[in-house]
């Protein structure tokens, strides 16, 4: 993931917690504003989930979901994206289609037209 970090601190998954929230079908998304002109991301599966290795791999595909939509998520966010019992099961493509969703309705999904005008900026800053 180029524009994003790893959420590791325990303060730092508080203060997130305390932000703005959103549910979907299999996936909870906690979001809050940083200072950072990259995003931060943090990945809770709870123990009551199942075994180790179900839980690795139900972050391994939330955590490639999120990075197949990188590119259209806004900057300057810390995200925590925790699995619901229900993502038990589901494919990589039903988890991203859950977390898009969910970030589409926190309008943090970047339209093609906003992207190209943000770029356009930087081009010319340079």
């Amino acid at each position: 993931m180029k524009n994003t970090q790893s959420l590791k601190l325990n303060r730092d998954f508080r203060r997130v917690y305390r932000g703005k929230n959103t549910a979907g079908g299999y996936t909870v998304v906690y979001v809050s504003k940083n200072r950072y002109g990259f995003n931060r991301l943090g990945l809770t599966v709870s123990k009551s989930f199942g075994k180790a290795t179900a839980r690795n791999r139900i972050k391994r595909l939330m955590r490639e979901s999120y990075r197949l939509m990188e590119n259209n998520i806004r900057t300057g966010y810390d995200l925590i994206i925790v699995a619901r019992h229900r993502a038990a099961g589901k494919t990589q493509a039903q988890i991203q289609k859950d977390i898009s969703f969910v970030l589409k309705s926190m309008d943090l999904i970047e339209t093609a037209a906003e992207r190209n005008k943000n770029e356009n900026n930087t081009d010319s800053i340079d």
